[in-house]
C-alpha cells in the first residue's frame, strides 16, 4: 500500500505529469483526456486494499460497530490511523481527526486543502458512515436479533471507497483548487447524528460547501446498476455523471427520490447540492448474513472510480454546480407523471422522426420524448428518454436552430447520446429521397 502523501510523491506527480501531459488535472472531458496523474489516482483505488478495508471493519471483534460501543471505538481508531498514514490533515476538534458529540460518539474528519487564491475557502465533501447497528434491535434488525450484524455492505463498502478516494487523491499532480473534505460519519443508524451535528458544529467554518458526496452501500453491484440519487439537486449532476462513467460504463439509475434516509439528506436540506451512490438493497440487508465474502470487490472498484472522476471535476472546476431549488418539489412519482404524459409527435413530425423536450436541471441536453417506428431516428437506435449532448460534435444549439438542422442537413447527422448514464455516438442516416427534400 501507498504510504501518504509524501514531498516525494508530490514531486514525482508532478513530473509525470509535466513529462506525459500538459492539461490541468481537472478538465471535465469524457475518457480520453483523463490526465496521467488522474490515472495514477484512479490505477490506485485497488480491490485488495478495498478489501482489506471491508474485512477489518465487518469482522466480528468489532461487535457491528454500533455507535458509542467498544467496536464502534475500535472502527474510529482504524480510520484515524489510515489517514494519519495518507498524511491528510485532521479536520475534527483540538487538532485531531475526531469530532466527538452525543454519547461516546464521534465522527472522523480529515481535509487536503485547496490551493487556488480564490476558491481554496471553498469545500467539497465527500462522506460515509462508518456505524452499523451493533447486535440488531427489533427497531433496526430485519433479524435475528441479538447476533453480530457486520455491517459489510451497510457500510463498510462505502468507507472502504471512501479511504480509497483519500488515498487516490494524494496522487493528485497538485492540490485541488478547493478543499475536500474526508468525513466519516458516527451514529448514521440512529438518525443521520452525525452529518447533522458536523453542519450544525462544523470544525472548518470557514469553508462554503459548493458540494456533498455520499457513499452508502456500494459493495453489492448487480447487472451493472448504480443508483444514483441526487441528480436533480444541481444543474448538470447527470451530465457530470455520466462523463465519468466509463470503465467501463455502469447503468446509472437516476432516480428522483430524496428521502431522509442517508447522510446526504441533511445537506441536500441545507440547500448543498448533493449526489449519493448507491448499488441497492438485498435480503441480508440490516441482517447478521451481511457478511465481507458476499462484497462484490470488482463492482467496488467501479463505483469508487467514478466517484473519484467526479470528485476530481468538482475540486476544480471553475464552477460548481448551482443548488437547483425546484428539486426540493420533485420525486419519483413526479418523474413517473412526467414520463406517462410526454406529448405525441406532430402530425407531420420533423423528417428525422423524433420529439424533444427542454430539462431544466440538464441545460445543455434535450430529452428525447418520442420516436417514429422505422424513421431515420429509429433505425439509428434512438430511444424516448435519450438524452442528445452533442449534434455533429458540437454543443447542442437551441431549439430553432436544432429543428432547422434537423429539417435540412442532407447528409448524415451524428449525435452523442446519453442513455443511463452512458455516452455513446449514434448517426442518423436518410434515403436518397429525404436528402433530396432537404
Amino acid at each position: 500500500m501507498a504510504t501518504g502523501m509524501t514531498g516525494t510523491r508530490w514531486r514525482i506527480c508532478r513530473l509525470v505529469a509535466a513529462v506525459l501531459i500538459i492539461f490541468g488535472p481537472w478538465v471535465p472531458v469524457h475518457g480520453e483526456h483523463r490526465t496521467a496523474a488522474l490515472h495514477a489516482a484512479l490505477d490506485s483505488i485497488r480491490q485488495d486494499e478495498l478489501k482489506q478495508h471491508v474485512d477489518y471493519l465487518a469482522d466480528e471483534r468489532l461487535e457491528g460497530r454500533e455507535a458509542g460501543t467498544r467496536g464502534g471505538q475500535m472502527a474510529g481508531d482504524y480510520l484515524i490511523g489510515q489517514l494519519m498514514r495518507l498524511g491528510l490533515r485532521p479536520a475534527g476538534t483540538d487538532g485531531g481527526y475526531a469530532q466527538p458529540f452525543g454519547a461516546n460518539f464521534r465522527n472522523i474528519l480529515a481535509v487536503m486543502d485547496g490551493n487556488d487564491p480564490e476558491l481554496h475557502e471553498e469545500m467539497v465533501a465527500v462522506g460515509a458512515h462508518y456505524d452499523h447497528i451493533g447486535y440488531g434491535t427489533a427497531g433496526n434488525s430485519k433479524g435475528p436479533v441479538g447476533y453480530i450484524h457486520p455491517g459489510a455492505d451497510d457500510n463498510a463498502s462505502g468507507v472502504a471507497g471512501l479511504l480509497e478516494l483519500a488515498e487516490a487523491a494524494t496522487f493528485f499532480a497538485k492540490p485541488p483548487r478547493r478543499a475536500i473534505l474526508f468525513a466519516f460519519w458516527d451514529a448514521e443508524e440512529k438518525g443521520m447524528l452525525g452529518s447533522k451535528h458536523w453542519l450544525q458544529h462544523p470544525t472548518l467554518p470557514r469553508r462554503r460547501i459548493a458540494f456533498y458526496l455520499n457513499l452508502d452501500m456500494i459493495g453489492r453491484l448487480r447487472n451493472d446498476r448504480l443508483v444514483v440519487l441526487g441528480t436533480r439537486s444541481g444543474y448538470g449532476l447527470r451530465l457530470l455523471a455520466s462523463r465519468h462513467n466509463i470503465d467501463p460504463a455502469l447503468e446509472l439509475d437516476f432516480t428522483w427520490k430524496m428521502a431522509p434516509e442517508a447522510d446526504h439528506f441533511p445537506f441536500f436540506e441545507r440547500g448543498v447540492p448533493v449526489l449519493a451512490l448507491f448499488t441497492g438493497l438485498h435480503e441480508q440487508y440490516h441482517r447478521p448474513s451481511d457478511r465481507p465474502e458476499l462484497i462484490d470487490t470488482a463492482g467496488m472498484r467501479r463505483v469508487t472510480r467514478l466517484a473519484l472522476g467526479m470528485l476530481d471535476e468538482l475540486a476544480n472546476v471553475e464552477r460548481p454546480p448551482a443548488f437547483r431549488e425546484a428539486s426540493r418539489q420533485e420525486n419519483e412519482a413526479l418523474r413517473k407523471k412526467l414520463a406517462e404524459s410526454r406529448p405525441a409527435l406532430p402530425a407531420q413530425p420533423l423528417r428525422v422522426g423524433i420529439a424533444w423536450r427542454r430539462d431544466d436541471a440538464e441545460p445543455s441536453t434535450v430529452e428525447i420524448t418520442a420516436v417514429v417506428p422505422q424513421s431515420p431516428a429509429d433505425q439509428a437506435g434512438l430511444k424516448p428518454g435519450d438524452r442528445i449532448i452533442e449534434v455533429n460534435g458540437l454543443t447542442l444549439p437551441e431549439d430553432e436552430e436544432l429543428g432547422r438542422l434537423f429539417r435540412t442537413q442532407p447528409g448524415p447527422i451524428r449525435l452523442l447520446i446519453e442513455r443511463s448514464g452512458v455516452m455513446q455516438t449514434l448517426e442518423i442516416q436518410f434515403s436518397q429521397k429525404l436528402q433530396r427534400a432537404a
